[in-house]
């Protein structure tokens, strides 16, 4: 995972402030649509990764904002004007004080956050893949509880097709139209353009029904969000998070960017879930989060795992000991679309938030005897907390995220964090498994160098770890891929 360092190779020379939107409209004025979005197609599907997905969907985005114009449309765009066009997309993704044409904050910490939300999340699918296909297939449906939400039953209720289902269709048809960029697709081809066994022509209608949306559908999810929009969620900058696929004006469908599909029926069945019942949903995924970190924990060899009276993981050797807080989702849609620091003050600050599990963790630093357990593991130890989110948390670990946590303390009447409170994405503490694992060493002994040493300071969890493979001093320990994943794609990829 990108940590704040990264992200200025997405600046490039993109940082004159000037607003390239109209020069980019301009150059897709009067292109054929359909003739453009199989270029786009052609583009996604080539397998050198040259153009970003998150450039193509900014393409596609501007080629049917004026879909409906009068103007003659007189050819597509070719692969080299793609080339270009995507150019200019960077530099709009890039913005210093632009969303989208809606005037934002200026600060350099925001422009980064932005462009981090903005891109990073449609370029890590070997890692979010198999991480949502164990969270969502393998380890929830063993944690449904008596009378509560039935992720799988529910599914099915209310969609007409299994999970199951939609994970098959939508894995083959994203080889396939790898395989036939820009070629149309309906119910009715599916059935033989993808042969699957058990999968009819309604199933495959069900299917599209969830992924599919037709033009003006995808225009109305364009404008820059506000508060209380209904659908509002990071596709309104993006629709094709929610609705990967087309549908054409003569009723066929087109999957311009497959990588966008794949990440739709794994870490985007949320989508579906959480308008099912959003409470229960929520309440699922937290116990599940807890228990995927519990078992990433479970392969440890060299450290001590138990959990506190409250859910907490506590990984210790004979001196450290972490405390692990598991928190599913650190903001909500509107920080991780503007950046702008009175979203984030209050996404962070909300009840159950970030603010709220460092907390948790300055406390359990020091514990009562109200948790022997706890009181016993931490005794006479020196002691690291971890939040770790499930969902997206760039530069989690960085000055400008970690200064509003600590703003917010400070309002609070606390201290502030120190750096033995330690904040990551699920992916960096993921990576630092793997290299205990594979290295023989205490996780509780890597994670406590990280906070005790000041070079370190800033550092994203993944990079440290991956710093830590490049000095050279971890033996052949270069396979930072838990079992977990190569578990979960084995069985499903």
């Amino acid at each position: 995972m990108p940590n704040q360092k990264t992200v200025s190779a997405y600046l490039s020379s993109h940082l004159s402030g000037a607003d390239v939107a109209p020069v980019l409209r301009a150059s897709l004025r009067g292109r054929d649509v359909e003739e453009s979005i199989n270029t786009v197609a052609m583009a996604a599907s080539a397998g050198d990764n040259s153009l970003r997905p998150s450039q193509l969907a900014l393409i596609v985005r501007y080629l049917l904002e004026n879909e409906s114009g009068t103007q003659v449309r007189d050819r597509g765009l070719t692969i080299d004007e793609l080339a270009a066009v995507c150019e200019m997309a960077a530099s709009i993704i890039t913005s210093p004080d632009l969303a989208f044409g809606v005037k934002v904050s200026d600060s350099s910490w925001s422009m980064a956050h932005r462009i981090a939300y903005q891109q990073f999340p449609d370029e890590e699918e070997s890692s979010y893949v198999p991480r949502s296909l164990a969270v969502y297939r393998q380890i929830a449906p063993s944690l449904v509880e008596e009378g509560g939400f039935d992720l799988e039953r529910r599914y099915q209720d209310a969609y007409g097709l299994t999970i199951n289902d939609a994970w098959n269709i939508g894995y083959a048809l994203t080889q396939w139209c790898l395989a036939n960029p820009g070629t149309s697709f309906n119910p009715a081809s599916l059935e033989q353009q993808l042969g699957l066994a058990d999968i009819d022509k309604d199933r495959y209608g069900k299917f599209l029904t969830t992924q599919a949306c037709a033009y003006d559908v995808y225009r109305s999810m364009l404008s820059t969000p506000t508060e209380g929009q209904s659908h509002f969620e990071p596709y309104n900058l993006n629709p094709f998070r929610k609705f990967p696929i087309l549908t054409l004006p003569d009723g066929n469908h087109m999957l311009p960017i497959p990588a966008y599909l794949l990440r739709r029926i794994t870490h985007g069945l949320y989508y579906d879930l959480i308008e099912l019942d959003r409470s229960g949903y929520i309440g699922l995924i937290g116990r599940t989060f807890k228990e995927y970190v519990g078992r990433l924990l479970s392969e440890l060899a060299s450290d001590s795992v138990s959990q506190s009276d409250d859910g907490v993981w506590v990984v210790s050797n004979d001196n450290t000991a972490v405390l692990i807080e598991c928190i599913t989702r650190p903001f909500g849609a509107m920080s991780r679309s503007t950046g702008n620091r009175a979203h984030l003050h209050a996404d962070l600050a909300r009840r159950a938030g970030v603010v709220d599990s460092v907390k948790r963790l300055q406390d359990m630093r020091h514990p009562t005897g109200n948790d022997s357990r706890l009181v016993e593991a931490l005794e006479d130890k020196r002691t690291v907390g971890v939040v770790v989110a499930l969902e997206d948390f760039y530069l989690a670990n960085g000055p400008f995220i970690r200064g509003i946590v600590d703003e917010e303390l400070s309002n609070q009447g606390r201290t502030a964090m120190g750096p033995e409170i330690q904040m990551t994405h699920v992916g960096g503490l993921e990576a630092a498994c793997a290299l205990a694992v594979t290295s023989r060493e205490s996780l509780a002994g890597l994670i406590y160098r990280k906070s005790n040493q000041r070079e370190y300071d800033g550092l994203e969890m993944d990079a440290y770890v991956r710093h830590l493979t490049l000095l050279g001093d971890h033996g052949e320990a270069n396979n930072l891929t838990p079992t977990i994943l190569t578990n979960a794609a084995s069985k499903f990829l």
